[in-house]
């Protein structure tokens, strides 16, 4: 395929997970859009989902990611998920490599805990896009309590022979000429597109000017199917009833049976109108009798729910404390693992929600205090006028419009300097 020559050829390097991909689909379709050649690596369960942006997609080799779903599943072991990155990596790192080299692209976007599509981009000395779809953790402070920073070391020291002897196979594979950075998370670039607001984002001393926060990735023009969801019964009964969104995200749904019964029996009686996402994998069946203020579906249009809904009670997944700050909801936030408590955090202190369940059994919470938190954030205005304000700095911060627009500057300049040109300051 011949480009013109203010077209890039851009390889994208991603993770199989949909915090992850979501926020890049409407910048890369963005960039199709605009003539650039898009070629987008993941597994086969994402392609359906990258070939609607017009991207190219390449599939990873079959059985090398077989287990990195288990890292989405691993509850917030973050050593297990490190794990899991530094095996998929031995593999990935030379595969990666050799099809870089066989497509010579302008510029390389990859996830930031994508370890081995930035050591196969650093080493081939090519123009490279991180791809940041968390908070920047790396030198914020004050953010996790010490009972829970204690978690986290009581992780690592039972996993420790083992996760150093992954990083000690990894280092070795690599061989002294691609050395690991050091921190090697997130794995940064050139330029670094986070996906939040600077004003929401935790003060760091690890972000600097190369840097640019675009908030939240959402194209408005594209169409949810909401065919199934009776939307104009929402819109009507929020009239005389408050609206409250349950959604605990895709991976945790078929964990967390008992809680949505939990909700059941909390809220039988609520004067609110609760709208409960299951997924796709729950027999609805299964839950037992529906109270009749509750709307259970295995999908929900999330996009056009959130601007007619009041509170959403979620795992403070970072696609869905986006998408819910975008439109100014308060939440009730339960994390089910430790980077969710994390952003949880981030949202409580800024007084949009309340974070609620224990840090040694994520997710457990009394329906008392379920109860008394629902309707504290319903009766309580400043939550919502806090959710308003972080609202305004997401929309301002220019979305993936923003950040299609910063990718292409990066593909201008380096042109004009000649690859492999560092162009930014890098942490």
């Amino acid at each position: 395929m011949k480009l013109a020559d203010n077209m890039a050829k851009i390889v994208v390097i991603n993770i199989p997970g949909h915090g992850h991909v979501n926020p890049t689909l409407p910048v890369i379709a963005e960039l199709n859009r605009r003539g650039h050649q898009v070629i987008y690596y993941n597994t086969e369960d994402f392609r359906a989902k990258i070939e609607r942006t017009g991207a190219e997609f390449r599939p990873y080799p079959a059985s090398t990611l077989s287990t990195m779903n288990d890292a989405e599943l691993a509850q917030g072991s973050l050593i297990q998920v490190t794990q899991l990155i530094f095996r998929a990596s031995v593999q990935l790192v030379p595969f990666m490599t050799a099809e870089l080299q066989r497509e010579l692209p302008d510029l390389v976007i990859y996830d930031s805990i994508c370890l081995w599509g930035m050591l196969a981009a650093r080493q081939l000395k090519l123009p490279t896009v991180a791809s940041i779809t968390t908070f920047v953790l790396e030198g914020a402070k004050g953010l996790m309590s010490w009972r829970e920073y204690a978690l986290i070391l009581s992780n690592l020291l039972k996993r420790l022979p083992s996760f150093l002897g992954d990083r000690a196979k990894l280092v070795k594979s690599l061989g002294t000429e691609n050395p690991l950075p050091s921190p090697i998370f997130p794995c940064t670039g050139d330029l670094n597109i986070v996906f939040t607001s600077k004003a929401l984002q935790p003060e760091s001393s690890f972000v600097n000017d190369s840097f640019e926060f675009v908030g939240t990735s959402i194209d408005l023009t594209t169409r949810e199917d909401a065919s199934s969801f009776p939307l104009d019964q929402v819109i009507e009964q929020r009239q005389h009833h408050p609206i409250i969104y349950i959604s605990m995200g895709t991976i945790n749904n078929n964990n967390n049976l008992d809680f949505y019964r939990q909700c059941f029996s909390t809220f039988a009686d609520h004067r609110g109108l609760f709208v409960l996402s299951v997924g796709k994998k729950i027999d609805i069946a299964s839950l037992g009798t529906i109270p009749q203020n509750f709307i259970v579906r295995q999908y929900v249009p999330q996009l056009k729910l959130l601007p007619h809904v009041d509170l959403f009670i979620t795992h403070a997944g970072m696609n869905s404390l986006q998408e819910s700050l975008y439109y100014g909801v308060p939440m009730v936030m339960i994390p089910q693992q430790l980077e969710q408590l994390a952003n949880a955090n981030v949202v409580a202190r800024r007084g949009a929600g309340v974070t609620l369940g224990h840090v040694f059994n994520f997710g457990m919470v009394t329906s008392p205090q379920l109860l008394e938190t629902v309707n504290r954030l319903i009766n309580e205005p400043e939550f919502r006028a806090a959710a308003q304000e972080i609202a305004a700095s997401l929309r301002e911060s220019g979305g993936y419009l923003r950040a299609a627009d910063r990718i292409t500057e990066l593909f201008s300049l380096t042109t004009e300097l000649g690859k492999g040109q560092v162009i930014t300051k890098q942490s």
